[in-house]
């Protein structure tokens, strides 16, 4: 991966200097304007999952600020994306987040477009005085391209191609073969606050051992090093199977290691006084599964088999990944508040071979493993993939619904972040070394402003 720094760094010095900014980019109107036209309209932007249009007919919408952008895969096998707005009147064609169409027929007054977006007929037509020149009339074009599983797409065409956007990280991610994964969960959820306190939050591991105390029995978050990128893009490499060397040490598996332990067949109770040697435990029962299984591991290292590795992709991506499953994560800015936002999660999974040690992927044990951390076997011959479950963020803190225990702390605590950005006592973000990954990004959201 091609850095603008030549190694990984420690998390407690930064490579980069710390600025801190003020508050308005969080709650001024005016801040939100000049996001729309410089940042949402210019930069490349994930839509979706491939897997969701690879047969013609399919579609997927993506709604970004007041934009509405459908995505379909033609007879002819191309993938288009158009603007969804009847050019008669501006009425949105599709209000269904994912589906099948044979063509996009407005629902006020039925004219009718193809795949490709051509207008391909008009009832009444005769009656238009000025006529009805379909050339003319065809759905806005957007610029759509496909990379690493997903689905991507410009606003206005600009001099960045998507490969030399995604260069930085395109072989680190693409060695984990999202294209191969299914879709097991869709989330979106309305949150309280801006866009980019989201963004803020998974660009640094400062407050994981005060708000996650589940992550102190799992995983290393206090050394973790973390990468800085052209573009704005920041990863963060974190190791699993072992505790957080912040807090003290203990002879036996913690839960959540003896949870990871059984997912691959081994017994917690044998790791009794050994507990530094989990972490290569998991490593080589897990690649030995995958041998049996027929999985080509070769690609990755030992750690990579145990470690969850989180791309930020600028500008509103984050990608939690192992070899196993993907957490993908889009943050989205409302159309008119500063201080609400949409907050996407969508749960990937790679199926395979035979059943995992742990049972199948599906059964009541994966909500207790999950699927970080185990093989997920054979695709379930009644799989069919999720819809969209979109919800309130009142309705996480009421327990009505949930995104992980992990996600939902985060949600929890946000909308408390914007309610004190809109207070006088507080004025700029005063950020630590530790908190690097969070000052490139606004860095990266600083220059494309400027740009625009």
């Amino acid at each position: 991966m091609a850095s603008i720094h030549s190694r990984r760094h420690a998390p407690d010095i930064s490579p980069i200097a710390i600025r801190n900014f003020s508050k308005e980019r969080y709650v001024a109107p005016d801040w939100m304007e000049r996001e729309r036209t410089a940042l949402w309209a210019t930069s490349w932007l994930v839509a979706g999952v491939a897997r969701d249009v690879r047969s013609p007919g399919q579609f997927i919408t993506f709604e970004i600020g007041a934009e509405s952008i459908m995505i379909a895969r033609g007879t002819d096998g191309r993938l288009r994306a158009m603007h969804n707005a009847c050019t008669h009147r501006g009425t949105r064609l599709v209000t269904e987040p994912i589906g099948v169409l044979r063509k996009f027929v407005c629902p006020y007054h039925a004219w009718v477009y193809g795949l490709d977006g051509a207008l391909e007929s008009v009832p009444g037509a005769a009656r238009f005085s000025n006529g009805v020149p379909k050339d003319k009339l065809a759905l806005r074009p957007v610029e759509v391209e496909e990379a690493l599983g997903l689905v991507f797409v410009r606003l206005t065409p600009g001099p960045l191609s998507l490969a030399e956007f995604l260069a930085p990280l395109h072989e680190a991610i693409d060695a984990y073969r999202l294209d191969l994964m299914d879709v097991t969960n869709d989330q979106t959820v309305s949150h309280l606050c801006n866009w980019k306190a989201i963004i803020d939050n998974f660009a640094e591991l400062y407050h994981v051992p005060f708000l996650h105390p589940i992550h102190r029995r799992m995983f290393e978050c206090a050394t973790a090093p973390i990468g800085l990128f052209d573009h704005g893009h920041t990863v963060v490499y974190v190791e699993g199977g072992v505790t957080d060397s912040g807090f003290p040490a203990s002879d036996i598996p913690s839960d959540m290691q003896a949870m990871q332990l059984e997912a691959v067949g081994l017994d917690p109770a044998a790791f009794r006084g050994r507990v530094s040697e989990i972490r290569p435990a998991l490593q080589r029962a897990k690649r030995a599964l995958a041998q049996k299984q027929g999985l080509a591991y070769d690609g990755f290292s030992d750690a990579q088999l145990t470690d969850v590795w989180q791309f930020n992709l600028f500008p509103n991506v984050i990608l939690s990944v192992t070899p196993e499953s993907a957490w993908l994560m889009r943050s989205r800015p409302d159309a008119a508040d500063p201080g609400r936002s949409m907050f996407d999660m969508i749960t990937l999974v790679r199926f395979h071979g035979s059943e995992s040690p742990g049972g199948a992927a599906g059964d009541p044990s994966e909500a207790r493993i999950g699927t970080h951390f185990r093989l997920n076997g054979q695709l379930p011959a009644d799989y069919v993939r999720p819809p969209r479950d979109s919800f309130t963020h009142e309705d996480i803190l009421a327990g009505r619904k949930t995104m992980t225990v992990t996600i939902d702390e985060d949600i929890s605590l946000l909308g408390r972040v914007q309610q004190g950005m809109a207070s006088q006592g507080f004025r700029s973000v005063w950020l630590s070394d530790e908190e690097c990954r969070v000052q490139h990004f606004h860095d990266a959201l600083d220059a494309c402003l400027a740009a625009g």
